[in-house]
């Protein structure tokens, strides 16, 4: 068993193959020993490693299978009910799930994040998208000018 804490003090047992989805976990657990424990992340909180640890302990004996984001992205079958249900989250809470996954280094539910964001924002106007995800536009309109050509010589 591995133990962690939480940036806001919460413990948690992990064992060894659900937590080894995590390439920092793995790697603090190979060079350390379990000597360290429990292992701190200040960057999550219990809230969210409790999900990243579901989504772990959920897919701890699948094979890793390289699917193209794409090919995911055109048939939502290929998408396993339980991680649908896993992602039907707020915004919020989505995007959180994601910096955790990305800061243990959870590759598959960094992609899964990734796609169900493509999926909701994949028809969205940017202002919309810049509204729901507080995205600043800070461009001047030299830098739009500039942007916008580019865009023109792309087509």
């Amino acid at each position: 068993m591995i133990r962690l804490e939480s940036s806001d003090g919460r413990l948690f047992a992990v064992d060894q193959e659900s937590a080894y989805m995590s390439s920092l976990l793995k790697n603090i657990d190979q060079d350390l020993g379990t000597d360290i424990n429990p292992i701190l992340l200040h960057n999550v909180t219990g809230t969210i490693l409790a999900r990243v640890i579901e989504y772990c302990v959920h897919h701890r004996d699948d094979l890793r299978l390289d699917k193209d984001v794409e090919d995911l992205l055109q048939d939502d079958n290929q998408v396993e009910a339980w991680d649908r249900q896993f992602m039907n989250v707020d915004d919020s809470t989505m995007l959180q799930i994601l910096y955790a996954a990305d800061y243990l280094g959870v590759e598959p539910l960094v992609d899964l994040g990734c796609m169900f964001i493509a999926c909701i924002i994949r028809d969205m106007p940017v202002d919309e998208i810049r509204l729901r995800y507080g995205v600043v536009e800070d461009f001047t309109d030299a830098q739009r000018q500039q942007m916008q050509l580019e865009a023109d010589l792309l087509k």
